[in-house]
Parts: C-alpha cells; sequence; structure tokens
C-alpha cells in the first residue's frame, strides 16, 4: 500500500537518503528544510508519519514533535538523531525511549536495510550516505542501551570515533573504515546475555567470571548470524579480543591472521577501558594508558596500530588534557545554541559552563578560568569587545584562549577582532562538527604550547585562509602597525612574513626571498595561517610599501589567472 511520508531536515544529505528509501519502496515522499515548512504541510496533507531531524535552524526537535501532534494526534511523529544528541538531553529523552528512530527489536531490520541501498551504490552516490546513516542509527541504539550504565555509558560512541580515526591514520579505504565504526558499534552487543551481576561487581574478576564474560561474543555472532552483512563485519565482532601474541580469544590467532579491523578495535577498546573508572578502580590518564599499551606492543597489541593510535591521541586534545577535562566557557544569549553546543562539547569529553550575558561570564572567569572562551558577537558586539579586553588585561586571565563567534559575515568585525588579538574568529552556521572540531584544535595547540617548557609561550591566531585570506591579513597587519610573523602553509609550501610595526620586513618561501617570496605567496589561495605577534626579524628583503607589494601581488595572481583562461 502506498503511503504517505514527510521528512523533515536542514541536512540536505540525511534528507535525500530518507527520501530515496521511502521512494523505492513505493510510497510518496514530501520534503520540508525547516520547522515551520513542516507545520504548513501538516495544515494541508495528511501523512502517514513524519520524520524530524534532531537539529532544525528555526526550532528544537521536541517543540516541533509537540506542535505537530498537537494539530495532528492521529499521525506518528519521528525524532532522528545520532549519539551525540541523545546522550545528554533530559528533553528529548522525556520524550519516551519508543519515540527514537529504532526499538531495539528493529536492529536486524535495520542491518538487512544496507543490502539494499549498497546494491544501488554504483549508479547512485546515496549509497554511502545511506551507510553513514545506517551506522549513526545504530550508534543511537547502543547508545540508548548504554545511557544509564555509570560506567559504559557512551563508551561504544567514543570507541567507534577513536576507531575510525585510527583507521583513517593507517590508510584504510572507506568502505574498510565504515566496516570497523560499525563492527565497533555492535561488538559487544552479546553482553545482553551476560549475566548482568558480574557487571556490579567491585573487585578484579575471578576466572570463573572472566570465563563467563568472555561468552558474549559467542553471543553476539548468534544473534547476527542471521544477518548477510554486506561488509567483513563478523570478523571484527568474533577477533576483536584476540592477542597479537596469540593467546587471545577465541580462535587464539595471532600477528597478521588477526583482520586489521579487530586489530584496531583491540588497541582502542583497552585504551577505553583503562581511561575510564570502574567500581574497583578509578580511572587512568591519557599518557598512562598510553604508555601501558606501548609495554604491551607485539604482546597483546600490534605494535603498528599502537603507533598509529599513539599519532592520533598526539593530533587530538584527548591525548593532551590529562585526567582534568578542559573547559569551554560559552557566552551567547540564544538558549537553545548554547545548550546544543554544549551538549556537544560533554559528548567530546570537554567541560562546558554557560553563560548567557557577559557580566555573569566575567564573574564565572575570574572565578572558575576555562581553557577556552568562546564568545558570540551577534548580540552587543561592544560588550564581547569590552569582555575580551578585560580578560585580556588580567595578569591571571590573559594567557587563555579567547574566540569569537558569529552566525552573520561582517568581514569588518572579523577583521577588527583579529586586528585586537582574538585567537580564533568561529562561523555559527557551520556544521556543528566542524565547529567542535576548530574548538578543539584552539584547545590542543594551547596544551601543546603549555606542555612544551622548552619553547616560550606565545599567543598566536591559527585559521584557514578560506575563512580569512591572504590579502585581508596582510591589510590587518599593516593597517594596525603590529609587529608579527605570519606563517602560511598551502599544498605542501611554507611560507613566512615578518612585519615590523605594521611594514613588511622580510619575506620567505622554500623557493625565494624577499618580493619574489611576497608574490608567491599572493597565489596562495587555500591552507592555513598562524599570526605570532611580537615576533622579530633580522633580516630585511622588503623595501616596497606592504600595502604596494600587495597590489602589485594581487595584479600579478590575476594576469596569471587571466593567461591560464
Amino acid at each position: 500500500m502506498k503511503r504517505n511520508f514527510l521528512v523533515v531536515a536542514a541536512n540536505a544529505r540525511l534528507r535525500e537518503a530518507l527520501v530515496e528509501e521511502l521512494s523505492t519502496q513505493g510510497h510518496s515522499v514530501t520534503r520540508a528544510g525547516t520547522g515551520s515548512e513542516a507545520e504548513k504541510a501538516l495544515e494541508s496533507v495528511a501523512f502517514e508519519a513524519v520524520f524530524i531531524e534532531a537539529h532544525l535552524p528555526d526550532v528544537p526537535a521536541p517543540e516541533l514533535k509537540t506542535r505537530l501532534l498537537n494539530k495532528r494526534p492521529d499521525c506518528p511523529v519521528i525524532v532522528l538523531s545520532n549519539y551525540d544528541l541523545v546522550r545528554n538531553s533530559h528533553e528529548q529523552l522525556r520524550l519516551g525511549h519508543n519515540d527514537y528512530l529504532l526499538q531495539p527489536r528493529q536492529l536486524f531490520d535495520l542491518l538487512q536495510l544496507h543490502k539494499r541501498a549498497d546494491a544501488k551504490v554504483d549508479e547512485n552516490s546515496l549509497g554511502m550516505e545511506a551507510c553513514d546513516a545506517l551506522i549513526q542509527v545504530i550508534d543511537v541504539l547502543v547508545g540508548l542501551i548504554e545511557l544509564e550504565d555509570r560506567f559504559f555509558g557512551g563508551t561504544s560512541h567514543k570507541t567507534s570515533r577513536l576507531v575510525r580515526a585510527v583507521a583513517e591514520e593507517m590508510g584504510a579505504d572507506e568502505q574498510s573504515v565504515q566496516e570497523m565504526a560499525l563492527g565497533t558499534l555492535i561488538r559487544d552487543i552479546g553482553k545482553v546475555g551476560v549475566d548482568p551481576e558480574i557487571f556490579t561487581v567491585d573487585a578484579e574478576y575471578t576466572d570463573e567470571q572472566k570465563e563467563k564474560m568472555k561468552e558474549h561474543v559467542t553471543a553476539s555472532l548468534r544473534l547476527f548470524e542471521h544477518i548477510e552483512f554486506p561488509w567483513k563485519v563478523l570478523p571484527i565482532v568474533r577477533h576483536h579480543h584476540e592477542r597479537y601474541d596469540g593467546q587471545g580469544y577465541p580462535d587464539a590467532l595471532r600477528g597478521r591472521e588477526i583482520p586489521l579491523g579487530a586489530r584496531i578495535v583491540a588497541v582502542v577498546d583497552a585504551y577505553v577501558a583503562m581511561t575510564s573508572a570502574r567500581q574497583h578502580r578509578s580511572a587512568l590518564g591519557p599518557e598512562q594508558a598510553l604508555q601501558e599499551m606501548i609495554k604491551q606492543a607485539g604482546k597483546q597489541f600490534d605494535p603498528e596500530v599502537v603507533e598509529g593510535f599513539q599519532n592520533v591521541l598526539d593530533k587530538r586534545l584527548e591525548g593532551r588534557s590529562g585526567s582534568k577535562k578542559p573547559s569551554v566557557l560559552i557566552v551567547d544569549e540564544q538558549e537553545n545554541f548554547r545548550r546544543l553546543l554544549k551538549m556537544r562539547f560533554v559528548n567530546e569529553g570537554l567541560q562546558a559552563i554557560e553563560s548567557k550575558n557577559y557580566d555573569k561570564a566575567l564573574s564565572q572567569l575570574l572565578k572558575q578560568p576555562p581553557d577556552l572562551v568562546l564568545v558570540d558577537v551577534d548580540g552587543d558586539s561592544a560588550e564581547a569587545f569590552e569582555l575580551f579586553q578585560e580578560v585580556r588585561a588580567d595578569e591571571d586571565l590573559c594567557r587563555i584562549p579567547f574566540a569569537f563567534m558569529s552566525a552573520g559575515q561582517d568581514r569588518v568585525l572579523k577583521i577588527r577582532a583579529l586586528r585586537q588579538g582574538v585567537d580564533e574568529f568561529l562561523s555559527k552556521t557551520d556544521d556543528l562538527e566542524e565547529l567542535v572540531a576548530r574548538v578543539e584544535n584552539i584547545l590542543t595547540r594551547e596544551a601543546i604550547r603549555q606542555e612544551n617548557a622548552s619553547r616560550k609561550v606565545r599567543r598566536g591566531i591559527h585559521g584557514d585562509l578560506e575563512n580569512l585570506s591572504l590579502p585581508d591579513i596582510i591589510q590587518t597587519l599593516a593597517m594596525g602597525m603590529k609587529t608579527a610573523c605570519l606563517t602560511v602553509t598551502s599544498d605542501g609550501n611554507k611560507g613566512q612574513i615578518w612585519f615590523d610595526n605594521g611594514s613588511a620586513k622580510h619575506a620567505q618561501t622554500d623557493q625565494n626571498r624577499g618580493e619574489e617570496a611576497f608574490y608567491e605567496m599572493c597565489r596562495w589561495l587555500e591552507g592555513q595561517f598562524v599570526i605570532e605577534h611580537g615576533e622579530k626579524c633580522e633580516h630585511n628583503s622588503l623595501q616596497q610599501d606592504a600595502m604596494f607589494l600587495l597590489m602589485e601581488g594581487l595584479r600579478l595572481l590575476d594576469e596569471a589567472q587571466q593567461a591560464a583562461s
């Protein structure tokens, strides 16, 4: 029977993936990108069910659900989410466990759906999107199962995220990465068949208890044996407790006999377990846990995987934060955005502190200094700048990284902020995952500077040229009469320009020096930049004014682009 569904999602890829799946089954689908569009559609059309993405730009999903049910009480409204948004959202959880896309009994049917989507990969690019949606939905279910567990809550999500990072670090192809992500999420589903009392033991397991715990691997395989997986997922589930030296279970495989995915999961699983508190012990710090794993390289773990995991930790804040969670003070009048951002921070292992006004933010800063201050400038930008100046003027707070965020595209405001020394200018319209990643990068860079005792602690502005172009940076430094070093990396190339009281003094790249180096850097449209204020240079290879050099560099760039076309 043909049915009519309404799909409400601002995320175009999620929306089209759902529309494709429903349409291929012969159903009629209406699209809506916002909550207001959904309400108008529901007033004029009768739908079998409504699917809502958890994060919409104009209204929270739980509120929209309530509105739609008031209009059509007989129409089911289902909130689609991922684990990031579920774990700490009491408002969503209050709607009920069965209001989400999946109930535990539906997991196996969901896994079967991908077989149809995967058959279309070659002819339809939505195959991979369907795969991503599948993994995220399973992430939801596993997260809900773990939600009430004070010791294991969130561990599957964290493990899956790190497994994906290690797999990518080691150069695995996208399909293998997806296999490992899914295998990680379902690897321990067989624990539902283990005596629950074992999980409440407040001491090391006895030999008998260890043997009972081992049974969860067999139980997992029995639960999934009737499913024809399109990937090599079951080997990961079966072998993630094998040891590199052949002393593991269930098959005592050794070395390269163990699938790569299982070897990666074994390393990450052990790290997450060691850095998580249990009833009989406290959690280890990241570095302490890593050292324990290094000791077991070649024995319990694949040395190559341990090295890859170490590289991942070195690049992530998690590997540098010690036992203390890095804290971020969020100053924003918009409660919905503030809480959503806080939820994402908490899920990534950060401590989030909220403030809705600048006066309260200053008192919180003095009482409990955070590791980063994140301030919205869409309200009263003058108060935001005043707060920044007060922080920079305080002897105890002046080294705290300070970032502005805005939903607008005010270039003048952005340049003004960077000119005055704000460390980063973030866009609230970016994907939240990207925004959180940028915040983690700021915290990581600060942690690296603090832990390197042999290096002078320096303030620096880091960013991408796509957000602030090189001409804008040069104008900012010249017009602000700054003494600074600008370092730019682009497509494997590195260049630096030193400024002295706003005058361009010296430039160098891997190939050139002086004006030729300056003009070469003007051609770099993509890449990363670092501005380190107060840095001086003994060389003096530039004689022309910075603005003259910039205009000449842009002229040469324009000529080169015209010649190429």
